[in-house]
């Protein structure tokens, strides 16, 4: 928070200076420019007892700041959740200040990273952590939570290069409590769990997360190899096995632990298709254990990523993906399987002079068969004013899809933006 503070007030001495300095000819008003938009979304259970999993409204404000020199974002949040008690409040969502030269330029604050060229589905984009309150209901784009963070960027004719500092840990966030979304794990006949308060980094130096990322654009070909040294977003859970009397006692202790990702991405555009690929290699994570009696593991992980888009004509549009995520040298103690294969498939078509577009998006997990399917339209009303309905569909018996098959919903949402 002393951070953010900082940013702000020195950006606002910035600002002051800058209107005295330039009084007569430019007022401050002229360089700011406020928009944002709001939203009502409501959803319904598609079983009984047809009851509401998501009911919220929104408002997000923006405020830019063209100083010439110095340009400066900032935008909060207000929301009022009927659903998840915890969300209803005020919040800052960006606030950073940029400073764009030449061939170089730095941005520091709370601010939204993007890596990687997948669809919907995380694998080199690390640096934001996810928010799955609402599980993956949500857009990726209101799942990546911003961090306080300092970029860098070098920008050559044919090479940039991005260098990020990130000195305040966010860890992910899960649905939690009496959260329609939050997961209920039973524990066996006899056995007690207890989980003790997480443990996370501290924000010191030592203890920062680092980031480097070297992008090529080639004739035709995009390239990027990345690397970063950061904290697992999900916290370890340690356990501590104690028996009292005829039961036992399971002390699970959540501890976030250190991970080194290194990325590789690319893009090939040829003719209607631009043709992807991602890979992460994960050195260190811990994985879970699957009785509660096994400490984590670790070992070194793998998420690789084949896709393609497709634009035909007449306003269709296909995205299809094919995804692998895989732990090296696998011990069948552990939760997640040797090796997982998903596939997505997102079909888009714009009618009405494009006004309404229509949609599916698809995630398969090949192995056992789940899915999670969105369909969904959105019709534009008018300039900024939009209205979306569509369902959510989960199927499957417990996987990362089928433990959500009681919540398949429909819901409808309406947004306008200024």
């Amino acid at each position: 928070m002393r951070y953010l503070t900082a940013i702000l007030l020195l950006f606002g001495w910035m600002s002051t200076t800058s209107c005295w300095a330039n009084e007569e000819e430019n007022l401050l008003l002229d360089r700011l420019e406020l928009s944002g938009w709001a939203e009502a979304i409501q959803s319904m259970r598609i079983q009984s007892p047809n009851d509401s999993l998501m009911s919220r409204v929104k408002l997000r404000l923006e405020l830019s700041a063209d100083l010439d020199w110095l340009y400066g974002f900032f935008s909060g949040d207000a929301e009022k959740n009927w659903e998840i008690a915890s969300e209803t409040g005020v919040d800052l969502h960006e606030a950073w200040v940029e400073h764009v030269a030449d061939n170089w330029d730095l941005r520091v604050g709370r601010q939204i990273i993007i890596w990687g060229k997948a669809d919907g589905v995380q694998v080199t984009d690390m640096i934001s952590p996810p928010d799955y309150t609402e599980s993956i209901t949500r857009e990726l784009d209101e799942i990546r939570m911003p961090v306080d963070s300092v970029k860098f960027r070098w920008l050559g004719d044919m090479v940039d290069t991005e260098l990020i500092w990130i000195p305040v840990f966010k860890a992910a966030v899960m649905a939690s409590g009496d959260n329609p979304w939050a997961l209920q794990s039973a524990s066996p006949d006899g056995v007690t769990t207890l989980t003790n308060s997480t443990i996370e980094p501290d924000s010191f130096f030592t203890e920062s997360e680092f980031a480097l990322k070297i992008s090529s654009y080639l004739s035709g070909l995009d390239l990027a190899a990345s690397v970063f040294y950061t904290w697992d977003d999900f916290a370890t859970r340690y356990r501590t096995v104690t028996s009292v009397g005829d039961n036992i006692l399971v002390e699970l202790t959540p501890r976030h632990e250190r991970l080194t990702v290194f990325g590789l991405e690319g893009a090939l555009p040829w003719s209607e298709f631009v043709f992807r690929a991602e890979a992460a290699y994960y050195k260190g994570r811990y994985y879970e254990s699957e009785s509660v009696y096994h400490q984590p593991q670790q070992k070194d992980g793998y998420k690789w990523l084949g896709g393609v888009d497709w634009t035909p004509g007449d306003d269709w549009s296909v995205t299809a993906q094919l995804i692998g995520d895989g732990i090296l040298n696998h011990d069948d103690r552990l939760a997640d399987p040797a090796h997982a294969t998903m596939v997505t498939l997102n079909v888009s078509k714009d009618l009405l002079h494009q006004t309404l577009t229509v949609s599916n998006m698809l995630y398969w997990s090949v192995d056992d068969g789940e899915i999670f399917n969105r369909i969904k339209a959105e019709y534009e009303m008018r300039d900024g004013l939009h209205l979306s309905a569509g369902v959510d569909i989960f199927s499957g018996d417990d996987g990362q899809y089928g433990v959500y098959e009681d919540n398949s919903q429909v819901w409808v949402n309406v947004k306008y933006s200024f």
